[in-house]
This record gives structure tokens, sequence and C-alpha cells, in this order.
């Protein structure tokens, strides 16, 4: 359940952003999705990395990593992950913006005398 409530929060953060710049919502939610279960499936990696490198191969059997602390600590990895592409989205559509909003080079060696 908790799952499908963060599909959605996902979903509504990166539309509104889409829409408010005139991007492709379908585009940036997608992105969203990939960049939550992206950063989760990083996190899982490395947690997994760190258990060999530090127990050995044989920590890696068993069950140990089967609780509901793991799985909170993955969705918060996912969660940051997210807010963290959506914010480097955000400062490159608003430079974006800046940038079009900046006079063009038609406008190079025309007077404004008239």
């Amino acid at each position: 359940m908790i799952g499908i409530l963060l599909i959605y929060w996902i979903w509504k953060a990166y539309t509104n952003l889409a829409i408010e710049y005139d991007k492709n919502k379908w585009t940036y939610f997608f992105i969203g999705v990939i960049a939550y279960y992206g950063s989760t499936a990083i996190a899982g990696f490395v947690v997994g990395l760190f258990s060999v490198f530090i127990n050995g191969i044989d920590s890696t059997e068993g069950e140990s990593y089967i609780n509901p602390g793991w799985n909170i600590f993955f969705v918060l990895c996912g969660a940051l992950g997210c807010y963290g592409v959506f914010k480097l989205l955000e400062n490159k559509v608003q430079k974006e913006r800046a940038m079009a909003k900046k006079e063009g080079i038609e406008s190079i060696g025309v007077s404004d005398e008239n």
C-alpha cells in the first residue's frame, strides 16, 4: 500500500513540474519512477557489497536482511534519490527558461533607435 502511495506522490510531483514548464508529463513521471526504483536498487547493491566486504560472502545467506528496518531504509534511499533527481530536473528546466528569456542572436547589431 505504501508503494502505491509513493508512486502517486512521484507522479504528482513530476507531473506538476512538467506542466509548469511545458514539458511532457509522462516522460517526467517515468523519470521519477526510474529514479525511485534505481535509487532503491543501488542502495541494496551498496549494502550487499558492504556486507560482503565486512563479514564475508557467507553473511548474505539466510534471512538476516528480511525485516522491516531494511525495507524502511531502502524506501528512504529511494525517496532521497527521487527527490535529488527532481531537484536536478527543476534546476535544468529553470535554466532552460532563463536562457529562452534572454534575447536571441537575431537581436545582435539591431539598434533600438527608430
